[in-house]
């Protein structure tokens, strides 16, 4: 490795290998005396390596400490060093190069890597990527031959296993120039998806290049210019050269999928000495035809019919998908179920199978799942347009072809790893880097991220434990993501967010007209005032005007001083799991006397995560049941003999007072944290548990418990979680074990949930039996909830949030009493006011009287500026309640109806 020129001057950061560097201060090479301090009195540099020079105190001999191992890197010559190596190998692993390696380096003051050390490095880490890749080749096409040889057993008079096989053809260059210079090609199994050959196809030599400028000689050098054709024509050549390469490892490739974009078929036919089938890419196929589709939407007018839009050309792409899909493997029924398509899409079942035709068994109702609004296409030149064009997919050749359903992604997939390790924006053609690169994808692809340790180890390095740790892990996550990528439920989230996404664009574009459009600058007027809603089509909205820049900040502030501060609800902190904490959960759940802020509880009930240790206590409220709660809870209070009794179900209930309820809650609480110390040396976090209690059952709890209670379970650090928000995402993810027998999911209410995990009923609306069903949905059911995942996704929060946001909750509910009955009726959720809104206004500090008070002095600009602009005591961008018009014409106009009346 070259050695720095620059005079030493020891400062900055290193990269040293700890264990080999150590070693050097045992004891001085000289006198044998030590242990040396690290006193460096000079240093020489080796590219990422250094040697530094130790004084030794007691004899003063300078004692060489190297940072980094070495390797011989060839025959002859110096040692290299390990690091740099493996900083090259890295670079060609991460897809960058040496002033990318250079930029990292320098900004963690690490001296930089030179261009000849980094060279000398990349072409011996080059050839060995390439040796392990070439091996990994064979290896695949040995296990690919003795597969079909053990199933099969059929092999010809050469002794050569026919092979399916996948082919195509990856170029580095963006654009549709056609002009790359440097290209690779892969032959690859059908069944284990590895690659079994490939090549790379490259137009240039910059050292050839400079000799024939320079008119000098050529030095010796590792050229790999092989192609002097033209880009396009390196696809037909590299098949050739990979297909006749078959026979030299006992196989021969007589079955290929690849794309129908070149002429490969017909130079293999010519050039390869063995016969060859060649099938479709279903992908490309699907493409072809979408591509053919849209092309008849721009180039062709069809007065009188249907408009061929993106739902239609979607739908009559996915009818041509499922009709290849459903009948793999036979061409004939393929055929009919093209050529079935388009009638069956402008209503003309005559020829439909009933097996796939939802008309044929429901005569009455059925419409179309997927085109607009259901209805049959029509237009009779729409119908003969798409006629000819599916009769082209109805041929007998295409139909052969596409038959066995088979595509050649694996070969995309490889391209992409290529384009990671070599990418399009830089260009490493000109050099032998370019095929390094390559073989770097190559052996990824068929050994994962174990491809790094086989090379290090190929140098005589060894890769280290962080280096092992990693790839493997990094092994496992492809793997993994691979698995999960080719299921069904991951196919068809994709698909549904793929249709979500595309019909919000929608929305939006139609809303905002042309934003965007090749030349639509040209001919713009500048003084045209364009507005958000001028630019669409114009929906009609009430005239309001919402203008931040109308108004000036101090004209606002004094505005804002008739209202309240700003007052948002305490934001949730996210709490991610700690494993070196003990969670001990604790399952709870009330009853009350009512449901509104003035709640208190009849019922208490908590469990453990075990289930074997319960607490349930009945408490007499001090106010009576009222109808509705009683409705749900069966608990209702009876004065017998002067007395005050609780009944549920007409059976008479013992019961406490509340406080003594809490000192036996808090004993119990105190207890099962005694209990978890003693099987853990971790510290205790202990947890309460419930469905939907975050803004119920805790703000009770805490509200009726008062002070006191609150210190205590700070003082015990006890925190509060909510399993609402866990089943809610376990719901919208559509986890299969929550599925119900008809397919559908639950709704996340604990009722719906428990009857869909365990396929019973329990009886709900008694907090003990709410407690024992949660617990067995948490800690004992299919789902098989990790604690990790409950502390991730249960929204834990300390007593003291909980705190805050119960009194933030109490304010909230005192601002929205004033707006009852005058713009929103709680009772039955109407008014012009939706209970959304009356909470946005009245959780931003906001009461009606404020209001009036803003529009009687400021009229209907205050009033409009105090509901749309952020408030000023914020950082927030968004409005403190709303900019939508609708809702502050209706403001306007109540407001303006009151004083006028």
């Amino acid at each position: 490795d070259a050695v720095s020129e620059e005079k030493a001057v020891v400062h900055g950061s290193r990269i040293i290998d700890l264990g080999h560097f150590n070693k050097y201060f045992e004891n001085c090479s000289n006198c044998h005396s030590g242990p040396l301090p690290f006193s460096v009195c000079d240093e020489q540099r080796h590219g990422l390596a250094s040697t530094f020079y130790i004084s030794c105190p007691f004899c003063g001999h300078l004692n060489k400490a190297e940072t980094s191992k070495q390797h011989s890197s060839g025959n002859r010559g110096p040692k290299a060093f390990d690091i740099n190596t493996q900083v090259t190998l890295g670079c060609l692993h991460a897809g960058i190069g040496q002033s990318h390696m250079n930029n990292i380096l320098s900004c963690m003051n690490i001296p930089t890597i030179n261009s000849n050390t980094f060279k000398h490095r990349e072409r011996e880490v080059g050839k060995a990527v390439e040796a392990i890749a070439k091996k990994s080749c064979e290896e695949a096409t040995n296990l690919v031959r003795t597969e079909i040889m053990t199933n099969t057993a059929e092999c010809n008079e050469d002794n050569l296993v026919s092979v399916p096989c996948s082919f195509d053809m990856g170029w580095q260059k963006r654009g549709k120039g056609h002009n790359s210079l440097t290209g690779q090609a892969a032959v690859m199994s059908l069944t284990t998806g590895e690659v079994l050959d490939y090549t790379t196809r490259v137009k240039v030599c910059r050292f050839c290049d400079y000799a024939k400028r320079n008119n000098a000689p050529v030095k010796a050098h590792d050229c790999r210019k092989n192609h002097t054709d033209s880009s396009k024509a390196m696809e037909p050549s590299a098949a050739v050269e990979l297909f006749n390469n078959g026979p030299k490892y006992n196989v021969k490739y007589s079955t290929y999928t690849g794309d129908d974009d070149s002429t490969t078929e017909a130079h293999i036919r010519q050039k390869v000495g063995y016969k060859v089938e060649k099938l479709s890419d279903i992908v490309h196929t699907k493409r072809s035809l979408t591509t053919r589709l849209y092309n008849l939407k721009q180039n062709v007018r069809f007065p009188n019919s249907s408009t061929l839009s993106q739902k239609v050309i979607n739908y009559l792409v996915k009818c041509f998908s499922y009709a290849i899909a459903q009948n793999k493997g036979n061409p004939e029924e393929i055929k009919k179920a093209i050529e079935c398509i388009v009638p069956h899409a402008f209503g003309d079942h005559t020829k439909c199978n009933i097996s796939w035709c939802g008309y044929k068994s429901d005569l009455i109702n059925y419409k179309h799942k997927t085109l607009p609004h259901g209805k049959d296409l029509f237009g009779e030149s729409l119908k003969k347009a798409l006629n000819n064009l599916f009769n082209d997919y109805c041929t007998e050749t295409v139909v052969n072809k596409v038959a066995p359903c088979s595509n050649s992604q694996r070969n995309e997939t490889l391209n992409s790893v290529v384009g990671s390790k070599n990418p399009k924006i830089r260009f490493y053609g000109g050099s032998d880097s370019n095929d390094f690169r390559v073989a770097c994808a190559v052996a990824q692809r068929n050994q994962r991220y174990a491809y790094v340790d086989r090379t290090l180890e190929a140098l005589n390095i060894e890769p280290g434990t962080f280096c092992k740790n990693y790839n493997k892990r990094m092994t496992t996550k492809i793997n993994k993501d691979k698995d999960r990528k080719s299921t069904i439920q991951f196919k068809r989230q994709r698909i549904q967010k793929h249709l979500s996404s595309s019909a919000q664009t929608a929305r939006k574009e139609a809303k905002e007209g042309t934003t965007y459009q090749t030349g639509v600058g040209l001919n713009l007027n500048t003084d045209t005032n364009l507005t958000k809603t001028n630019l669409g089509k114009g929906i009609p909205e009430p005239e309001i005007q919402v203008n931040d820049e109308a108004m000036s900040s101090e004209q606002f502030k004094e505005i804002e001083n008739i209202v309240p501060p700003y007052t948002p609800r305490p934001k949730v902190k996210k709490i991610q799991f700690d494993e070196n904490h003990n969670y001990n959960f604790l399952v709870f759940d009330t009853e009350t006397n009512s449901t509104g802020k003035l709640a208190e509880i009849c019922q208490l009930s908590v469990c453990d995560m075990s289930g074997s240790h319960m607490f349930s206590e009945y408490v007499m409220p001090t106010h009576d049941i009222d109808f509705y709660a009683s409705r749900v809870n069966n608990l209702e209070i009876r004065t017998i003999e002067g007395v005050r009794k609780l009944f549920k179900n007409e059976i008479s209930l013992p019961s406490i007072p509340f406080c003594e309820a809490l000192t036996k809650l808090e004993r119990y609480i105190s207890l099962s944290i005694d209990r978890a110390k003693a099987t853990s040396n971790k510290p205790i976090v202990t947890v309460l548990i419930g469905h939907n209690v975050a803004t119920f059952d805790t703000p009770i709890l805490l509200r009726n418990a008062g002070e006191s209670f609150v210190h205590n379970l700070q003082l015990m650090d006890v925190w509060f979680a909510d399993s609402l928000t866990l089943f809610k995402e376990l719901v919208k993810c559509q986890c299969p074990q929550l599925m119900n027998a008809d397919g559908t999911f639950p709704k996340a209410n604990q009722s719906s949930l428990y009857e869909a995990l365990f396929e019973e009923s329990f009886n709900a609306h008694d907090s003990l039996e709410d407690v024992l069903a949660l617990r067995k949905m948490l800690f004992s059911s299919k789902l098989e909830l990790s604690i990790r995942t409950i502390v991730d996704h249960s929204q834990l929060v300390t007593t003291n949030h909980a705190v805050e946001d119960m009194e933030y909750l109490d304010r909230r509910y005192q601002n929205m009493q004033t707006f009852n009955e005058i713009m929103f009726n709680p009772r039955t959720n109407k008014g012009f006011l939706t209970k959304n809104i009356t909470e946005k206004i009245a959780g931003a500090g906001v009461t009606y009287k404020d209001l009036n008070e803003v529009y009687i002095k400021y009229g209907k600009d205050g009033l409009i500026a105090i509901l749309s602009k952020p408030p000023s005591n914020s950082s927030l961008s968004s409005p403190r309640v709303t900019r939508t018009r609708r809702i502050l014409a209706a403001f306007v106009d109540h407001f303006t109806k009151k004083i006028k009346s």
